[in-house]
This record gives C-alpha cells, sequence and structure tokens, in this order.
C-alpha cells in the first residue's frame, strides 16, 4: 500500500521441534532452511534510443531482459588416469586393474559424483596404499587373481566408507562386473582424486556444466521452434536466453520460453532438501496450450526432485478466481488459499442448511420437493402464499412465510451495496427474484407467463423470454456466474463456491452493475 510503516513477515512452522522460522526486517531463518526462487513477468517497456530535441524518436516496444542460465561456463580442464604408472603397474596383466578412462570422459558420471565421499582420512587411505603393494604381489592369471582380491581383501575395504561410495556408483554403471572389478575401479578413481584434487573437482565443475547445458537444450527442443530460432546460446563464459523485442514472437511462445528458462535456473539454485518455487502471477496469461505445458514442466521437477531425495513446493501467486483453477489445472493435490482477510462471512449456516436441503429432498423418489424449494424460494414465482414449513428442515422457522424469506434476502442485497456485512447465497437470492420478476412482468399473456414460471433455471425462463419478444437486458446474463452457479452448492464444494462467489461479489465493477439491476438502470 505505499506505506512504510507496513512491516512485511513471514511465519513458516513444520514438523518436528523447533521448527518455527521467521523472515522480516531483522532476521530470514526461512532462508536458511529453504531454497527459495521466484519466476515473475519479466516483460519491460524499452523506449527508442534516439533523442532529439529531448524527444525520444521512433516506437517504443516490449522486451524480455537476457535470462541467464548458466552463469559461469568452467575451464575444460583434463583429468588423466596415471594409475598404472604411479604404482609400477606397467607390467601386471592388461586389464587386472580395470580402466576407467571411459568413466572419466562420462559428463554424467563424473557429475554425479560427491567429492565428500570421496575423501579418504589418511588410516582408510593407508589401508587403501597397502591393499594396492599387496595386489601387485598376486599371481596366476587375471580371474585367480580377482578371485583371491575378492577373497582376502573385498570385504575389509569395504567398510571404507568411500571404497564403499565409489563401489556402487561404478555398480550402477556396470552392474554385470565383479565385486573385484568394481572394487579396483574403485581404488584407481579415490586414488585419483587423492593425487589431483584440484584437476579432479575442476574436471567435475565442467561435468556438471556440461550436464546443465544439455539439460537445458533438452527441455528447449520440446517446444515448437519459432520463425526466428531463440533457444539458449553460449556467449562468453555465460548461457542465456535472449528474446529481445517481445514481438518478435506470440504472447503463448514468448511466456513459455522466460517460464521454461526461470524453471531451468530455478533448479539449479536449489541445493537444499526443502525448496520452494514461487510463480508470480505468471501462469494468469498463458493460453489453455501452454498452461498445460507449464504444469507438465512443473510436475516433471517435483518427480525429479522426488527421486533426487529432495522436496520442493511449487507456490502459484494469482489474482484469478479459483474457478479458473479447477477447470484448467490439473496437479494431483492442489489447494487454494486466500490471503485476502474476509470482513463479511461468505453465507449464513441458515442459508447453506437450505440449499443442502433441497439436494437431500431431490434424491428422495418422488418427493418433489426440491420443486417446490427452487420454485417458490430461490426462483420468483407469482404466489407466495404456499407454507414451507414441511421443506425447509432445520432453517429459521420464520422461513416458512416465503415473504419472509424473501425479505431477509432483500435486507441482505441492501446490506450488500451499502458494503455492511451481508449473505452472499441471499444477496443471489434477491438478485435472481429482481431479474426474473421485471422479465415476467413483460410478458403479454397468462399463457406465457405459466410457461415462463415453468421453466427451471434463469437462463432458460430469460431465453424463453427473448423468443417471446421480450427486451431482455444483456447485464441479466452477464451477472448469470453470480446468481446462478452458487444455488448448487454440495457439501464437498460449499467453502470453495462461496469463497469464490465472495471475490467475485467484492469487485466494485460487479457490485456497480448488481445496483444498477436494483435500480433499474441498465
Amino acid at each position: 500500500m505505499g506505506d512504510e510503516n507496513n512491516k512485511p513477515s513471514m511465519i513458516i512452522e513444520t514438523s518436528g521441534p523447533d521448527m518455527t522460522m521467521i523472515a522480516d526486517e531483522n532476521r530470514n531463518d526461512i532462508a536458511k532452511q529453504f531454497g527459495i526462487y521466484v519466476i515473475n513477468s519479466s516483460l519491460t517497456a524499452v523506449l527508442p534510443g534516439v533523442v532529439r530535441g529531448g524527444y525520444a524518436m521512433g516506437k517504443a516496444h516490449l522486451s524480455v531482459p537476457e535470462i541467464i542460465m548458466i552463469d559461469e561456463v568452467p575451464a575444460n580442464t583434463p583429468l588423466i588416469d596415471d594409475f598404472d604408472d604411479v604404482h609400477s603397474l606397467v607390467d601386471a596383466p592388461m586389464g587386472y586393474y580395470p580402466v576407467i578412462n571411459s568413466f572419466l570422459s562420462n559428463y554424467k558420471f563424473i557429475a554425479s559424483l560427491d567429492m565428500e565421499a570421496l575423501k579418504c582420512t589418511k588410516r582408510p587411505m593407508t589401508q587403501i596404499m597397502n591393499f594396492i603393494e599387496r595386489s601387485k604381489s598376486y599371481e596366476g592369471t587375471i580371474d585367480i587373481r580377482h578371485h583371491k582380491i575378492e577373497t582376502d581383501d573385498y570385504d575389509s575395504l569395504i567398510k571404507v566408507p568411500a571404497v564403499a561410495y565409489a563401489v556402487e556408483k561404478f555398480r550402477l554403471k556396470a552392474p554385470g562386473d565383479s565385486n573385484a572389478k568394481l572394487l579396483l575401479r574403485a581404488v584407481r578413481l579415490i586414488t585419483l582424486y587423492y593425487r589431483k584434487k584440484d584437476e579432479f573437482e575442476a574436471r567435475m565443475a565442467y561435468a556438471e556444466y556440461k550436464e546443465q547445458d544439455q539439460a537445458c537444450r533438452e527441455l528447449f527442443l520440446v517446444l515448437k521452434q519459432t520463425w526466428n530460432g531463440i533457444v539458449p546460446h553460449r556467449v562468453g563464459d555465460k548461457v542465456s536466453l535472449k528474446i529481445g523485442d517481445a514481438q518478435r514472437i506470440s504472447n503463448g511462445e514468448r511466456d513459455i520460453m522466460v517460464f521454461l528458462a526461470n524453471l531451468y535456473k530455478a533448479k539449479s539454485k536449489f541445493t537444499k532438501k526443502n525448496n520452494i518455487l514461487i510463480i508470480d502471477e505468471v501462469f494468469d496469461y498463458l493460453d489453455d496450450a501452454n498452461l498445460m505445458a507449464a504444469q507438465f514442466y512443473i510436475t516433471r521437477m517435483i518427480k525429479e526432485f522426488r527421486e533426487d531425495g529432495k522436496n520442493i513446493f511449487p507456490i502459484i501467486l494469482s489474482h484469478l478466481n479459483p474457478d479458473y483453477y479447477n477447470q484448467h489445472y490439473s496437479f494431483k493435490d492442489l489447494k487454494v488459499y486466500y490471503l485476502r482477510p474476509l470482513p463479511h462471512p461468505h453465507a449464513s449456516d441458515n442459508m447453506m442448511k437450505l440449499l443442502r436441503k433441497r439436494k437431500e429432498l431431490s434424491r428422495a423418489a418422488g418427493a418433489g420437493a426440491e420443486e417446490d424449494i427452487s420454485k417458490y424460494m430461490l426462483h420468483f414465482y407469482k404466489d407466495y402464499t404456499k407454507n414451507m414449513s414441511g421443506y425447509i428442515g432445520d432453517c429459521p422457522v420464520q422461513w416458512a412465510d416465503i415473504n419472509s424469506f424473501k425479505r431477509y434476502c432483500m435486507g441482505h442485497l441492501d446490506a450488500y451495496l451499502n458494503n455492511n456485512a451481508y449473505d452472499t447465497l441471499a444477496v443471489c437470492v434477491a438478485l435472481r427474484e429482481i431479474i426474473e420478476s421485471r422479465v415476467y412482468a413483460q410478458l403479454q399473456t397468462e399463457e406465457r407467463r405459466n410457461e415462463f414460471l415453468n421453466k427451471h433455471g434463469t437462463s432458460d425462463k430469460l431465453e424463453y423470454a427473448e423468443e417471446q419478444g421480450v427486451d431482455v437486458p444483456e447485464i441479466y446474463y452477464l451477472l448469470g456466474n453470480i446468481y446462478n452457479d452458487p444455488m448448487h452448492v454440495d457439501n464437498k464444494s460449499n467453502k470453495l463456491i462461496t469463497q469464490t462467489l465472495y471475490s467475485r461479489m467484492e469487485n466494485n465493477t460487479i457490485r456497480g452493475m448488481i445496483k444498477n439491476v436494483k435500480d433499474n438502470v441498465i
């Protein structure tokens, strides 16, 4: 609200002891526990660069700033395994110690290594070195030597954490190899890291870059190529996506490419176990196809994080009505929250009881009561002398007098228009009463009026009236989502529908439209 006295603050509570985290102007516990990345619209207005006489000449245009997807391209440092020379194994049978050159050139394998897991303290490294010297004295064919290693050495060496880690990494790549081969490869890898730590870590950094670059390009390959081939490019020591003038491509292509670029960048920033991805109004402007695509990328990202033992919590900020999310979003576990405080109730318990009673009675075979509640109470009717005490269940007894019920609804319509506390569902009934009664009055014959009353829904009634020559104002149709949808709530969706109704009715334009209908200024 532009008021610096409004101090932002956030609190996150998670399961477990002492897991209340606070972020405000003085501290940020949340950032210590969660990786956080925000994706928002990056469109900016760019003025023409030519200025004459103090005025910019030419047309301004919308532009998308360059998105840096990989901040730095590390040096391609070679890593050479000199194990045979260092340990004087040049005279050993070829293949005794299986080479690992193919693994060292495999970017995915190198990038997947954990440097901490490869480290050895002095004692286990001495154990490894003693084994290397001992293995040089083994005789016989390679199979005989390998069998001796599996019999005499494997069980003791596998207890070294670095050895166990390296063995399992190789096992994933070569599941058919014997324990001896896996162990000997692990020894080569660990001792190489021990001898050439700097070169090894530089190679890992380059491998991680190559994997990121490949993943980045694969991500964009699934997109239909734009007519001007906008894809990530390496420029200098960075990889970035440059769109520039946003008018060069369609809005849908632009939005999904920017979203993908930021989604990829977010993945590289999420190094913690728990991560929060905030998507700020990006989805509000995607067309249906690109909206589906964006959801696919998010669900795939969630799956990848789970496979890596990480959690990711996507938070989508939007000003759209939740109805839109129910219709267009396919997330299995979507939760909708309202950030705006609700100064008035959504709907009274009594109105909810009435709608549930109607639904309950409609299920009773041959009851016919659903028609009575709808016909006399929720729609306009020409005669309100019927007593409803046998139909309304636990609703207020005075509502058995339909006129009393209608007065209740009209009173809440006035409260709504005067910005006082109001019952949203009662306002809907009052609005429907006004619209239907006015259209009814314009029908010329009693036969047509009775036919109008026998139509089930307000939209059917209005369409029938138009067929009979009544000029039905367009605003009556436009307000249909206000007075129709909420009348069909059930136990599963009460809260969502009434909150949705409230968010619609709090719109100043909607309030003005309803006032115009009441005042008959249309």
